[in-house]
């Protein structure tokens, strides 16, 4: 079976260093070209993908190659719509890393775009693939702690302002924790619990950039409340509590662990446990105890991309998911009332 031609736009230190190597390691995907105005990221994107990837400075020339079958986006976010556009008119199949567009206008083009392309098309909400995430879903389908009344969650990534990328420093330009971490969740608790939210709000601070840390309330039309807290300047930690009638769901992305707590109600105790045990390890567990940093869920969703690419009947966050979340963050911060910039 051929392999599909996949070409990188956008290279990167994610891109180059997460999205290439995953595709470059993917036996259905072969790395066709690489795309970057700038000429450092496309000679170091170059090194990974090999002397064989065509290698750019214009995306649109990329997409337009013969060999090109689909196209991963990992551009800033302010041109997501115009190359997953670009990418629907030259019939290729398109993943676009999470933030598929700033406005709903945007996004709603490129749902359309995509929806009438009939080809494979994804947003890189990569923690669905996650192992914690996809065991936590069955658990939950499978009435594990019961109906969900309550969701908390956090995460968080530091970073210094000295070395983030000018884009993700200002909103207008896609920065902002609650779009930048927020959209993770937000998209997770939908997936999840198979729910739609109702009611959004938020509280915004910027402390060294734009909306560096927020907090967020969801209603959703299942009467479950969410509380989240994202930031640039807090600890690093990546969890969710599910609180149910029956029991609680607890799921923590950088331990990795997944945690169960029933009630046993005859005896008034809780029963507990935890998945995976170190006793009986995943080889996914295993190589994130050695290498802390590795995140399985990246490389698992572009082969998952990959595969539908290839006309593989695989279920896919669609970017009809990519415009919800986005509708979500702006009601939310439509409603919140932005701390000023602290000047640091």
């Amino acid at each position: 079976m051929a392999r599909v031609g996949v070409a990188l736009v956008g290279c990167g230190s994610i891109g180059s260093a997460v999205h290439l190597r995953a595709l470059g390691r993917a036996p259905a995907a072969r790395v066709v070209g690489i795309a970057d105005p700038d000429a450092a990221a496309r000679a170091r994107a170059q090194r990974i993908a090999g002397r064989d990837a065509v290698a750019s400075a214009d995306p649109l020339e990329l997409i337009a190659h013969p060999d090109t079958d689909a196209v991963v986006i990992c551009a800033p976010n302010a041109v997501h719509a115009e190359l997953a556009l670009a990418a629907c008119a030259a019939d290729r199949a398109v993943y676009v890393v999470k933030r598929l567009a700033l406005t709903t206008v945007d996004a709603r083009a490129v749902v359309a775009a995509t929806e009438a392309s009939g080809r494979a098309a994804a947003v890189g909400f990569n923690h669905r693939f996650h192992p914690l995430h996809r065991r936590a879903r069955e658990l939950l389908r499978a009435g594990a702690i019961g109906r969900v009344r309550a969701v908390t969650t956090a995460f968080c990534e530091p970073m210094p302002v000295a070395t983030m990328p000018a884009w993700k420093r200002s909103r207008a330009t896609g920065g902002g924790a609650l779009l930048d971490l927020g959209s993770h969740q937000i998209d997770l608790v939908r997936w999840l619990l198979d729910d739609e939210v109702e009611q959004a709000s938020a509280r915004l601070q910027s402390e060294l950039s734009d909306d560096d840390s927020a907090e967020l309330r969801l209603e959703l039309g299942s009467g479950a409340v969410v509380d989240g807290w994202f930031s640039f300047r807090s600890g690093r930690c990546d969890w969710l509590q599910l609180v149910g009638d029956r029991g609680v769901l607890t799921l923590d992305r950088y331990a990795p662990q997944l945690r169960l707590a029933t009630a046993r109600c005859d005896i008034g105790a809780v029963r507990r446990g935890t998945w995976p045990a170190f006793a009986a390890s995943r080889p996914w567990q295993l190589r994130k105890a050695l290498r802390p940093a590795w995140e399985p869920s990246y490389a698992r969703a572009l082969r998952a991309f990959v595969a539908a690419a290839g006309g593989a009947p695989v279920e896919l966050p669609a970017p009809r998911d990519g415009l919800r979340t986005l509708e979500v963050v702006l009601a939310a911060e439509s409603t919140a009332i932005a701390e000023p910039l602290v000047e640091g």
